[in-house]
């Protein structure tokens, strides 16, 4: 498992690779903390799936802890690349509306843009 952090107009992309699972959840959660504890505005962030192979609740746990820890800040959060697997359990935890799914990076993008 592993992460590779970027940034697109001012939007913070994480590539998610491997299975995204405990123990391992440990980096990505780090990773995660200290970019957000480089940025002053409200975060704007896409996590892409494309290489994940696998992830369990402890993977979903992080996420969602990501998300506690932006929204009163006004962030938002994107996925892309997500596999069936993942989708499924997105939605079986009933956060299909926490993390908005695009297509692209690129739409992932404009969207969080235009919605600040």
């Amino acid at each position: 498992m592993s992460i590779t952090v970027s940034e697109k107009e001012g939007v913070v992309i994480f590539r998610l690779m491997g299975r995204i699972i405990s123990p391992g959840i440990k980096e990505v959660s780090e990773t995660v903390a200290e970019t957000l504890a480089d940025l002053a505005t409200p975060p704007r962030l896409v996590f892409d799936f494309k290489d994940v192979t696998g992830m369990d609740s402890s993977g979903l746990g992080a996420l969602m802890k990501v998300y506690s820890d932006i929204h009163p800040r006004g962030g938002q959060i994107a996925v892309i690349n997500v596999n069936k697997h993942v989708k499924n359990l997105i939605v079986m935890a009933r956060l299909i509306t926490v993390f908005r799914n695009f297509e692209s990076e690129d739409d992932a993008v404009a969207a969080l843009l235009r919605h600040p």
